[in-house]
């Protein structure tokens, strides 16, 4: 059953599974998604603290008596008269009734009395709760604790978090012409290169999987890894054996392992054969043989569909619009996706054909960081033209 792009996202979406949570070590968080609103559990900062290494004080004096000093995590002077200062170091305590703190290379000492320059009113003092209140959210349910967030945990001094269960995720290619890396070359076999792909774009989101191997071409090799697959994984991902050759045994199979199909193809190029499968608790995504095709759907559906799965609150593709540098081909009346070089040029984003856009081609891959978005209605698009794009 061939589907249009719209309605085989919309089945995606439906069928993704709803996670279940778990409480993790904070130091095991980083790449996983919250499922819960990271709350400031006090004022932050709690108290009024120095911005500089400075004296504080009352302003109004022109000179002051020194009364000691006091530092980050130290405890200093509650409080002062109108004609002493405290030396605060950078995150020391204010004494509560300072108004201002002047820096210190703005101030002198002279025979035990230091000269401090006119300040303003609260200058160079970070007010309690300016940066956050108790309460407050930091972190919302369904972020993904990456680089900026990862340590802010830290800040906000979790012990543990709440996050979403990863599905198990199990995948498998297809093929007897398959080699791999380090096997002798044999003339109209290829490498292995899907595994590697889905390996390379898994790690970059935090994915799991396990890879269950490489299934030859026959019936019973097909339907045995189906069967053992569909007890251990909630996530199955075949690469080949999905389109209409004499050797193209997944949709077979899936009539003896009781799984329905929600669809087999999709309207778009590179990749239009693309199959999506639910059984029980289990769903299985048939991916094209070609890398090329496998590397379009993998970026196109299955990489948003998994992170809905992992419970990504924002999972769709980010789109960005480009400046065609020169021409890229396309079909009116097909969701084309084209392999492109996108470049920043004096603050505009430049896109560039990568050469070539063969399905059956996969090299131009080294150099390709976007794919263009080629809606139905485009055609063709030469230097100046302006279209939707994603990175890779």
């Amino acid at each position: 059953m061939k589907v249009s792009r719209h309605k085989a996202k919309e089945i995606l979406n439906s069928i993704a599974c709803s996670p279940d949570t778990e409480e993790i070590d904070v130091r095991e968080s980083y790449l996983r998604v919250l499922a819960e609103n990271v709350l400031t559990e006090r004022d932050y900062p709690d108290c009024r603290k120095s911005a500089v290494d400075g004296y504080a004080h009352i302003p109004g004096c022109e000179n002051y008596i020194s009364v000691g000093e006091t530092g980050a995590g130290r405890k200093g002077a509650d409080s002062i008269r109108g004609d002493e200062t405290v030396f605060v170091m950078t995150g020391g305590n204010v004494p509560d009734n300072a108004l201002a703190v002047a820096r210190v290379e703005d101030c002198t000492v002279e025979n035990g009395r230091v000269f401090i320059p006119q300040c303003k009113n609260g200058e160079n003092i970070n007010n309690i709760a300016e940066e956050n209140m108790k309460g407050d959210v930091a972190a919302a349910k369904g972020s993904v604790v990456t680089d900026g967030l990862y340590p802010v945990l830290f800040y906000l001094g979790r012990g543990k978090v709440k996050v979403y269960k990863r599905p198990k995720i199990g995948i498998f290619v297809t093929g007897d012409e398959i080699l791999e890396a380090g096997e002798e070359y044999r003339k109209g076999f290829v490498y292995n290169t899907n595994k590697y792909i889905l390996e390379s774009m898994f790690r970059k989101y935090g994915f799991d999987f396990e890879y269950a191997g490489h299934v030859k071409d026959s019936k019973e090799d097909v339907e045995a890894a189906f069967e053992m697959m569909s007890e251990k994984y909630d996530i199955i991902i075949s690469s080949g054996g999905i389109s209409m050759g004499k050797y193209d045994y997944v949709k077979e199979v899936f009539s003896t392992c009781g799984y329905e199909i929600l669809f087999s193809r999709t309207a778009i190029k590179p990749g239009s054969p693309l199959m999506a499968a639910k059984k029980d608790g289990c769903t299985f995504i048939g991916m094209p043989g070609y890398p090329a095709a496998f590397m379009t759907n993998l970026v196109f559906y299955i990489i948003p569909f998994i992170k809905k799965c992992y419970g990504y609150e924002t999972f769709e593709n980010e789109e960005v619009f480009v400046v065609m540098g020169g021409k890229t081909s396309s079909k009116e009346g097909r969701f084309d996706i084209n392999r492109a070089v996108v470049a920043a040029e004096n603050g505009v984003l430049k896109a560039f054909d990568a050469g070539t856009q063969k399905t059956s081609h996969f090299i131009s891959f080294a150099k390709v960081n976007a794919l263009l978005l080629l809606d139905e209605e485009t055609g063709s698009l030469s230097a100046g033209d302006t279209a939707k794009a994603v990175f890779l």
